[in-house]
């Protein structure tokens, strides 16, 4: 046997011996991971979503959150919008959060077509669409495909996609690639301490982090398959169609400024290609998860935005 060989086997045992001290995610069929928790089936997928209801609603903000997170991470700006008028609803893609976890036997479905009939099966109105991150991608893919039922697309800490090909032919969809990563990502995302950490520099906020209740983050890491899914599920994330963006309405658009994980330089595209009348807002000091930690400052803009894209 090789050398590499016997380091990936070794690796593989470490992985196997922790996980065996980690309980797993045991939830029975009547129990909802939150009191408001409803479920919607399509195909093989059974996709989580909460929604929480505007009082005289102004409108509707369907919110897709990005990569090894879930939709826990709109709590925050999702509390202030629907304070003040918008009805939002925090959809889980499949493999977070509490969705379907896939496998390479799935017969896989475009993650913009399966928030679109979810969408479709909530409401007949159009819908303000917010992305975060990775769900930024989606979001995009989503309005250049239904722009019937998409009114302003809303996004965060994101950017254009514009290599998820390369990564999908020769990582995300390599078979020795995830037996080997998907493990070790549902090893390391049910590790408090170190998903404290992580939360630091994604935050970029210490304080908040170690506040944070991390158990949102580690529990739907206990479901089984999170790891190798949330790999499969990034494997098929569409490139973006800037001509298509040039046409959408406009579009508001937020990032950090000490932001990490998705940095200026890959926003370059879709800087050029916003639309007229859109909104680009850099928050001062806020990093990849602004949403959260500066909620009430992203809540103005994104309130001023929709005032005025009614």
């Amino acid at each position: 046997m090789s050398i590499s060989k016997k380091l990936i086997s070794f690796f593989m045992c470490i992985v196997m011996m922790f996980t065996l001290f980690i309980p797993a995610f045991a939830a029975s069929e009547n129990e909802l991971p939150y009191e408001d928790s409803q479920f919607f089936d399509t195909g093989e997928y059974k996709i989580h979503y909460r929604i929480w209801n505007a009082e005289n609603p102004k409108g509707q903000i369907f919110m897709i959150h990005g990569f090894a997170l879930s939709s826990y991470c709109w709590t925050e700006l999702a509390k202030i919008l629907v304070d003040n008028g918008y009805t939002c609803v925090l959809a889980d893609l499949p493999d977070f959060g509490y969705s379907t976890r896939e496998t390479a036997e799935t017969e896989l479905v475009p993650r913009e077509d399966i928030m679109h009939e979810l969408m479709e099966h909530l409401s007949d109105d159009p819908w303000y669409v917010a992305g975060h991150s990775m769900g930024g991608f989606i979001t995009l893919k989503l309005a250049e495909k239904y722009p019937e039922d998409v009114k302003n697309i809303l996004l965060y800490g994101t950017a254009g996609n514009d290599g998820t090909s390369e990564l999908r032919t020769k990582m995300m969809s390599n078979k020795a690639f995830v037996s080997i990563m998907g493990p070790t990502m549902q090893l390391m995302g049910r590790i408090k301490p170190l998903v404290r950490l992580l939360l630091v520099f994604a935050l970029w906020d210490a304080k908040y982090a170690f506040n944070y209740d991390v158990s949102e983050i580690c529990n739907p890491y206990k479901i089984k398959g999170t790891g190798k899914g949330a790999l499969y599920s990034f494997s098929m994330l569409p490139p973006t169609n800037y001509e298509a963006v040039k046409n959408f309405s406009p579009v508001l658009f937020i990032n950090g400024s000490k932001d990490k994980v998705i940095t200026d330089s890959w926003r370059v595209n879709l800087r050029a290609a916003l639309p007229e009348g859109s909104v680009d807002y850099v928050v001062d000091g806020g990093g990849h998860m602004f949403i959260e930690n500066y909620a009430k400052e992203t809540a103005k803009v994104t309130l001023d935005f929709l005032a005025v894209n009614k």
